[in-house]
């Protein structure tokens, strides 16, 4: 089975929601991967608290730096809706 390493971008509720149905995932559908909590990303360390309670195995404090990870596969957005499309254009260009 192949991993599919997730970086999250948010910290509250819909962040939340997000981290449980990725860690259950597999319990509803029969998928080729394995969805990794990688890495959370709040505006500062304490807003990633996240991490603690979900289970990432690290924390950013800048979304550009997470997208830029070459260790993330997959970047959910969970910030407010205003700073999505900023976001998604970032995560959606090919890495240099």
């Amino acid at each position: 089975m192949r991993t599919l390493n997730v970086g999250l971008i948010g910290y509250g509720f819909m962040a939340r929601a997000h981290a449980n149905a990725l860690r259950k995932v597999r319990n509803f559908f029969d998928l080729e991967y394995q969805p990794i909590l990688k890495a959370a990303c709040g505006r500062t360390p304490e807003k990633s608290g996240i991490r603690r309670q979900v289970g990432f195995e690290s924390v950013e404090t800048d979304w550009k730096k997470l997208i830029a990870r070459k260790d993330i596969d997959l970047v959910d957005i969970c910030a407010p809706n205003n700073v999505h499309k900023e976001i998604a254009i970032a995560a959606a260009k090919p890495a240099r």
